[in-house]
């Protein structure tokens, strides 16, 4: 079975002031074959988000996927149904827990790391330690590490 990360972030309008009770909505375009032979073609998570804005969702990695054939859409929804963004081709390349913010920054890059095998991932995690905790199927000699504290 594929394994899972956690995507978080907060979702405001325009003055700033956080959107409660509104919608993420994310979806999974596209289908690859898993460990084990699992196939995933379509899936669709939601969360409600806090008193904050706050939200966060398990998303499929994307990046052990045989063909790199996935990616996922993220969208935000007032509590009135309005869509405030969308957000496409997100590309997780670990199981590793990120920002909205840093999933949309390396998700090209890492898309066409998936793709074409040799070029650099660019992983983002709170430190090192982390990284070096995630199975070594889920590591490459070439990534490249971007520790940021949360």
């Amino acid at each position: 079975m594929p394994n899972k990360a956690t995507v978080r972030g907060v979702l405001m309008d325009a003055t700033l002031a956080p959107v409660a009770a509104g919608k993420i909505v994310a979806t999974l375009q596209g289908s690859d074959v898993f460990e084990g032979g699992v196939r995933v073609v379509t899936e669709q998570v939601e969360a409600t988000t806090d008193a904050q804005g706050g939200w966060s969702l398990d998303l499929i990695v994307n990046g052990e996927g045989e063909r790199a054939g996935t990616t996922w859409t993220v969208a935000g929804y007032s509590p009135y149904v309005a869509k405030l963004f969308e957000v496409r081709s997100l590309f997780l390349a670990s199981a590793l827990e990120t920002t909205l913010g840093d999933l949309e920054r390396t998700s090209a890059q890492n898309l066409k790391a998936a793709r074409e095998g040799g070029a650099v991932r660019l992983i983002v995690a709170p430190d090192y330690d982390r990284y070096l905790a995630l199975p070594e199927g889920q590591r490459r000699p070439n990534d490249l590490v971007l520790v940021r504290p949360q």
